[in-house]
């Protein structure tokens, strides 16, 4: 039971890295390839004083995940960025992007979500500010030596241009994805595998409750192990902050359970030295434990009184209870579950890229290679030869740095644009909402128990991105509409609770579901245009 639970974990944390682990190969590709070690020592603040602030806003704008950010991590080290710079994007990078930090500010009051944003600020930049301080006492090593990869020793002596250098990032990307940074993402996994080794089925329902002082170090314990996607890490929040759980174990949960996995600080240790990552992390737990107890009393939500459970950690628990049958099917349906069509799409994406790595290896094709295969024309130092031909009209070459900072800026461009496509229009939500409310109510009313089960998340969830997409659009989030969608959540659970019970009560779920249905119809109504 352990065994299996333990890799359904890891098969569903997997799913879920996927769509930002391809993004965060694609930045170090860019990186490499456009920016150079220059321009990405330029990127994070260089050796300034606002190297740490600079890594920290530039995370905040790159849409990755704390296993998505490691194979960015490996190309900041390759530039000989500093490690305080490292360890404030590290840290960082996975907490906030625009999707998941306009969906916090949908899930409880807006000034949580700042002071939430403001305390990882405090937190990055006193454990940038300690990483530095050991860096200059304690011989570091060379930043850009090899890691081990024929990929990763830099021996071309030249730079590549043109579709060649198109080809030099695609040809990184695939090798890494069968190098590196997939061993860094198994790594990463192997913490779900142990909590849901330790922790049975339900284990962390009743364990943050908000009058429990124990309640942040608890968190503490199993934060360190998680790994949590950004929007995973603000949807648990929501569910702390509605059901009135500790204000300081959701800041732990924030920082430590999406902000770093267990690759992050093993890397560091590999790289930096085992003695300066163990006082960086043990400054890391000291810290955000220290603001976790200091914010937990005055964050209370006032007028919620608390629920005395909550279902937002069963993930992090062993999915299967001893009355579950173990086979193929029920495990498959179990990882499927959690998977929607981007993550597909991610993990079809990145099993084709991973092929590609394999056959790169297999023909020992890398950027050595090429820089040793390619014709004149192709390389950097042809521009700069007396016998190149002058260029005329359009035909110019454009500075690496400015295609790498464009690429930069256009997937900074395009979060911006995929909030506007993952939270549509109220007139568009609302009409997913009709269709999911219809499938689980009558299923619900019918008996039919799976199928309610399943669109009562869908529900929920589009009742977060119609908050969502009214707020991007007109800028504000009435108090009755905010107010409307806490009430329809309470009463989904209510009516999940229903649903789960043994033996099945047909009238009382009616109940609950007649209930519901008065609720939802002024709810969706606070969000149609007056007449």
């Amino acid at each position: 039971m352990m065994f299996f639970g333990g890799l359904i974990r890891v098969f569903q944390g997997f799913a879920q890295a996927a769509p930002t682990l391809l993004v965060g190969l694609l930045i170090a590709a860019i990186l490499r390839n456009y920016l150079g070690p220059e321009g990405t020592r330029r990127l994070f603040g260089g050796d300034r004083w606002r190297s740490l602030p600079q890594s920290w806003l530039v995370g905040m704008l790159l849409p990755v995940c704390s296993i998505g950010v490691l194979p960015i991590l490996f190309e900041m080290r390759r530039a000989k960025v500093k490690p305080g710079a490292m360890s404030a994007f590290a840290l960082s990078a996975p907490l906030f992007n625009p999707l998941s930090l306009l969906y916090g500010l949908t899930l409880s009051r807006p000034l949580v979500i700042i002071l939430f944003a403001l305390g990882s600020l405090v937190v990055v930049t006193a454990l940038g500010l300690l990483w530095d301080a050991l860096s200059r006492k304690t011989p570091a090593d060379d930043h850009a030596q090899s890691s081990g990869e024929p990929f990763e020793a830099g021996s071309a002596t030249d730079r590549l241009i043109g579709l060649r250098r198109v080809f030099a990032t695609f040809v990184q990307i695939a090798r890494q994805s069968t190098g590196e940074a997939l061993v860094a993402t198994v790594v990463a996994l192997t913490g779900l595998a142990v909590l849901a080794a330790v922790l049975p089925f339900g284990a962390m329902q009743h364990e943050v409750e908000r009058d429990d002082w124990l309640a942040p170090l608890k968190m503490l314990l199993v934060a360190v192990p998680v790994y949590a996607t950004p929007m995973l890490a603000m949807s648990q929040l929501g569910m702390m902050f509605q059901h009135a759980n500790s204000p300081g174990a959701s800041f732990v949960l924030l920082i430590l359970g999406a902000g770093m996995n267990f690759a992050t600080p093993l890397w560091f240790g590999r790289h930096y030295g085992w003695k300066a990552a163990s006082m960086w992390m043990a400054s890391l737990l000291v810290i955000v434990l220290g603001l976790s107890y200091a914010i937990n009393g005055p964050l209370v939500p006032p007028g919620v009184e608390p629920a005395g459970h909550t279902h937002a950690f069963d993930i992090y628990a062993n999915p299967l209870t001893s009355y579950h049958k173990i086979d193929l099917a029920s495990i498959r349906g179990l990882v499927a579950k959690e998977m929607d069509i981007s993550v597909i799409a991610s993990m079809i994406v990145l099993a084709v890229v991973a092929c590609f790595g394999l056959l790169f290896r297999l023909l020992k094709i890398d950027e050595a290679w090429l820089v040793k295969n390619a014709k004149a024309g192709s390389l950097a130092s042809s521009l700069t030869a007396d016998e190149a031909a002058p260029r005329r009209g359009l035909d110019i070459v454009v500075p690496s740095g400015v295609i790498g900072a464009t690429m930069l800026a256009g997937l900074v461009a395009l979060s911006a644009v995929a909030c506007y496509a993952y939270y549509p229009s109220p007139d568009e939500c609302l009409e997913e909402i009709s269709m999911a409310r219809a499938e689980c109510l009558s299923a619900a009313n019918s008996g039919q128990v799976d199928h309610a089960l399943f669109w009562l998340p869908v529900w929920e969830d589009w009742s977060r991105r119609l908050e969502v997409g009214t707020f991007i659009r007109t800028g504000r989030v009435r108090p009755y509409q905010r107010m409307q969608g806490y009430l329809i959540r309470k009463k989904l659970e209510n009516l999940e609770h229903e649903l789960e019970h043994d033996p099945f009560e047909p009238d009382e779920t009616k109940r609950v579901v007649r209930d519901l249905l008065a609720t939802s119809t002024r709810w969706t109504s606070s969000f149609r245009p007056s007449k």
